[in-house]
């Protein structure tokens, strides 16, 4: 996915879901929406940032 923000172009993440239809929520005008329970406990891991504050070097988890 192409996104841009202030004028610079950056490639996005491109994540799947697979997910489980779950029972009835309840009613948004008139019609049944369902609960969605994803089949996997997934977190998102994110690069390992080397910052630089005042001198000092630490990471970004």
């Amino acid at each position: 996915m192409k996104l841009q923000f202030r004028g610079k172009t950056y490639e996005g993440p491109h994540l799947e879901w697979d997910v489980n239809e779950g029972e009835i929520g309840g009613l948004y005008r008139g019609k049944p929406w369902r609960v969605h329970h994803l089949r996997e406990k997934h977190r998102y891991n994110h690069n390992k940032q080397e910052l630089i504050y005042r001198g000092v070097h630490y990471t970004q988890d």
